[in-house]
């Protein structure tokens, strides 16, 4: 059992959560969903004073399309203070991961939290999907604090466990582990990991910015309106459609610089009707449509998800089927050996049989030559009569 200054508390379900901008954050649900945060904590403080915190963050990264992890560490040289309490309700977000009492382990940190990913994976790391991209943002966000909470199961730990990790990180006593069971070279099953630092998305590049459509052209002011007897156009598009026809008429003009003057303050004129907008009506018009295009795009976040759940459900499905497959095989082939047997112990049967009949054969032939031949029943009857001989003379 383990003492308090021996703990190994090996893969446990976890939650995570933090401070953000003056708001509490959470992270209980991976990508894949069906899988879960792992925490694990290793204490030796009878020979050694070592301890490794480590948690696993199950995620699919863009450069391989299976699921992976990103491992974030917690050096115990780093931690200044370290305490733990009992929550009996969870929140909402850890509902789905904790349905029971858990225990919260308070991180307080000198440095942040070492990330380390897989070495096949490129720089800057990126997501393969929406919900490991929400995944990457959060351990973005925790890779930079340096508070952190950790929910475990209740019960897991001991009171004196958690008393003895507290006093030794109080203590600064501990230094982390180390050996061929901790080296990062050695992690993802031998593929080895990297330290890496989680940049903030990328922005758009210039060819791409520049296809976006162009922004809206400011309001059209003057410094003194001009009263006109004729009413305003509606839109600009009665103003482009005049201009157009005001071009083709200077393109079909004999005298191009005559035509010109003559339509120059005509030209002045349309565009002077242009009426000016309220800018607060364009502000307020504009903040309308970023909202629109905000609840479009939360939409569509939430459809991926359900899609990815569904894949998710066709994966599991899927994985069912292949083991029902295979146990099929298995026993496909297990009739097939059995069968296999039974036929050669049907052919060696039916060898066994022939011989049992050349042999009654052999007899019976040997007796049929030997009913008419006088000689042979001579030599039976001194053979008989020798036994029988031999048998009297011995008693």
């Amino acid at each position: 059992m383990p003492t308090p200054s021996c703990i190994d508390l090996e893969q446990t379900t976890a939650a995570l959560e933090w401070q953000w901008d003056g708001s509490a954050r959470s992270l209980a649900i991976p990508d894949p969903s069906n899988t879960a945060i792992r925490f694990t904590i290793r204490l030796d403080t009878e020979t050694s004073n070592r301890a490794v915190f480590e948690l696993m963050i199950p995620i699919k990264f863009k450069d391989q399309g299976s699921a992976s992890a990103i491992y974030l560490r917690i050096s115990p040289l780093f931690i200044s203070s370290f305490d733990f309490s009992t929550q009996t309700d969870p929140s909402d977000a850890l509902k789905k991961t904790f349905n029971c009492s858990t225990t919260c382990l308070d991180f307080q940190l000198d440095k942040p939290i070492a990330v380390l990913v897989p070495n096949y994976v490129n720089e800057p790391v990126t997501a393969a999907r929406v919900r490991s991209g929400k995944i990457l943002d959060s351990l973005r966000e925790l890779s930079q604090v340096t508070a952190l909470r950790i929910y475990i199961r209740d019960a897991l730990l001991s009171l004196d466990q958690l008393v003895s990790i507290r006093d030794c990180i109080s203590q600064r006593k501990l230094e982390p582990f180390s050996g061929p069971d901790y080296d990062i070279s050695r992690m993802y099953s031998g593929g080895g990991a990297k330290a890496t630092v989680l940049a903030p998305p990328v922005p758009p590049s210039y060819e791409k910015a520049a296809s976006l459509a162009p922004p809206v052209p400011p309001p059209y002011e003057r410094k003194r309106s001009r009263q006109d007897s004729d009413p305003p156009p509606n839109n600009l598009s009665v103003i482009w459609n005049k201009l157009r026809k005001l071009e083709s008429m200077m393109a079909g003009a004999q005298e191009p610089a005559t035509g010109t003057a003559k339509l120059q303050p005509e030209l002045q004129d349309q565009v002077e009707k242009v009426p000016s907008m309220d800018q607060a009506d364009l502000t307020q018009k504009l903040s309308a449509e970023n909202a629109q295009l905000r609840d479009q795009v939360t939409r569509l976040e939430n459809k991926m998800l359900a899609l990815e759940e569904k894949y998710d459900s066709l994966e599991k499905k899927h994985e069912g089927l292949e083991k029902k497959h295979e146990s099929l095989e298995r026993d496909m082939l297990g009739l097939q050996e059995t069968q296999n047997n039974a036929n050669e112990q049907e052919d060696a049967t039916i060898i066994a049989m022939q011989d049992d009949i050349k042999a009654l054969g052999d007899r019976t032939d040997y007796i049929e030559r030997g009913k008419d031949d006088e000689d042979f029943a001579k030599k039976i009857k001194e053979d008989i009569f020798n036994e029988l001989a031999a048998r009297v003379a011995c008693g």
